[in-house]
């Protein structure tokens, strides 16, 4: 399914890493699971929906247009019809909130992009070196400009420390540490991101569980689940039941049939 993934390093770049999906000849559906990124979906294909974890209504999706959703709250399933092809592409949520400012909601958090369709013609050559491209892109679509220096300092030190804990951190630390007090920081975060800290730590926890356990499927559940700051499997079950609304046991066995 997936055949092309670039990924950028470096804390602060705005493209993180750019996917293109090849669904194959059957029908599919792709359930992707919140990582605390913006994404920019530009199907090439028609005939998909996007379906965000908690809400009832369908959103299709254009062949030849841009989505912009900032970071989730919840999980999101992509159904295609057979041979659809499309493009995602991460960015650094610290800015999201610029990025989408200007742009038109058309569904729950998801935004329409209008791109010239020069810009829309080099989206579909995107390869290994999506990430530069697209970023090439958006800011000659004056998307991002060079305005979006300002960077709240707050929002982006209390990323660092979240992302290096893998999420296992407890939000009083982080706000001691960076000498704000509660509602600051998350006033912030909602302003920025659109998540609140503890959102953000979940999200990160869990996405730290999938991919530890995609490293190695034989290893003990009981351990990794520990390991990764739950209080026990019960707990884990009910993060995966909230932001994908499954199992552990059906979201691996679907990512593994797909």
């Amino acid at each position: 399914m997936l055949i092309e993934e670039a990924s950028k390093t470096g804390e602060l770049e705005i493209v993180k890493s750019s996917i293109l999906y090849n669904m194959g000849e059957e029908p599919n559906e792709l359930l992707l699971v919140p990582d605390n990124m913006g994404e920019l979906i530009v199907p090439f294909t028609d005939q998909m929906t996007l379906k965000l974890i908690g809400h009832a209504k369908l959103t299709k999706l254009n062949a030849n247009r841009c989505y912009f959703l900032k970071p989730r709250r919840r999980g999101m399933a992509i159904t295609c019809k057979a041979n659809a092809r499309f493009l995602i592409v991460k960015i650094n949520p610290i800015y999201a909130g610029d990025i989408c400012r200007d742009l038109n909601e058309i569904s729950h958090g998801i935004h329409f992009m209008d791109l010239s369709k020069d810009s829309l013609r080099k989206l579909k050559k995107v390869k290994k070196e999506g990430g530069s491209i697209v970023e090439n892109i958006l800011r000659n679509e004056s998307v991002i400009t060079d305005s979006m220096t300002s960077l709240n300092t707050t929002v982006v030190s209390s990323i660092e420390r979240i992302k290096h804990t893998s999420g296992i951190i407890k939000i009083r630390d982080i706000y001691h540490s960076l000498n704000v007090s509660k509602s600051k920081l998350e006033q912030h975060f909602n302003k920025e991101i659109g998540l609140t800290p503890k959102e953000f730590c979940k999200i990160e926890k869990i996405n730290y569980f999938i991919n530890l356990y995609k490293q190695d499927e034989d290893q003990n559940l009981t351990e990794l689940t520990y390991k990764c700051g739950y209080y026990d499997q019960s707990h884990l079950i009910k993060d995966f039941r909230y932001f994908l609304d499954v199992s552990p046991k059906k979201f691996f066995a679907s990512v593994n049939k797909g």
